[in-house]
């Protein structure tokens, strides 16, 4: 499943590893575009999975060489390994999302992460009335053992804001609140169930020009993970992919 970008090992015990889930305004993908190409993080590899749609296009980030092709699943890394990102461009297929889930917390479990962190979006027109005021990204998290974060998403008012998952019928109570959220549900199910420690952020949004929420997301993932100081992302890069992300110069005759 994972193919190396090189034939030297690749080290991820006990690192972290943020994953997209492709949901509602592509939020998550945005946000990790922020995260990759502002950090500059080299790819490693990619996850070769026939669950996903295959897609090809021209390398996605300004520090990538040119002949470097975006595929489905892309796996970058920081230079300490702490971190390890994945940029996901293609969805499961069709009925394939559990198999696809199953398949990654295998890889998750044989790359030794400590952790994972998921990023996701859900719709926010389909929200119940509880989660109507307050922060638009909120947190529910499985196995989660490290305390110091725990407390810093108390101080950043992101404590588990989607309900406890004490148990599988309180997880699956939170997880029915999930809308178009991509792999998000069986993901964070089986990751429980594997005893994986995950946490995942969830904007809750409407489809339309979403970049000011990835730049939300990006902004309360880093605050809460610290994944880069303050000093390195004191504004987020774009990636050059971003200037296809709306339309510019419509015609006016068209209103």
């Amino acid at each position: 499943m994972f193919v190396p970008l090189q034939k030297s090992k690749v080290n991820t015990e006990g690192g972290t590893l943020v994953v997209p889930a492709v949901s509602i305004g592509n939020v998550p993908q945005l946000a990790v575009d922020l995260l990759i190409n502002t950090l500059r993080a080299p790819r490693i590899g990619i996850i070769d999975s026939p669950a996903l749609t295959p897609i090809s296009g021209p390398a996605g980030y300004d520090h990538l060489s040119a002949d470097m092709r975006s595929m489905p699943l892309e796996i970058y890394q920081t230079g300490d390994a702490k971190w390890t990102i994945i940029q996901q461009r293609a969805p499961p297929l069709p009925k394939h999302h559990r198999i696809f889930a199953r398949e990654f917390v295998e890889y998750i479990k044989s790359s030794g992460f400590a952790r994972v962190v998921v990023l996701a979006s859900s719709d926010a027109a389909l929200r119940t009335d509880a989660l109507i005021d307050g922060s638009q990204i909120r947190t529910l998290s499985v196995n989660m053992t490290d305390g110091d974060l725990a407390q810093r998403l108390q101080d950043m008012s992101l404590g588990e804001q989607f309900g406890h998952t004490k148990d599988g019928s309180e997880l699956s109570k939170s997880l029915k609140q999930l809308h178009s959220a991509g792999v998000t549900r069986p993901l964070l199910e089986l990751c429980d169930q594997a005893g994986i420690s995950a946490l995942a952020f969830i904007s809750l949004v409407n489809e339309g020009d979403n970049v000011p929420d990835a730049i939300s997301l990006a902004n309360t993932v880093n605050v809460a993970l610290r994944i880069a100081a303050s000093d390195e992302v004191g504004q987020w890069v774009p990636p050059k992919s971003w200037q296809w992300l709306m339309p510019t110069n419509i015609p006016e005759e068209l209103f």
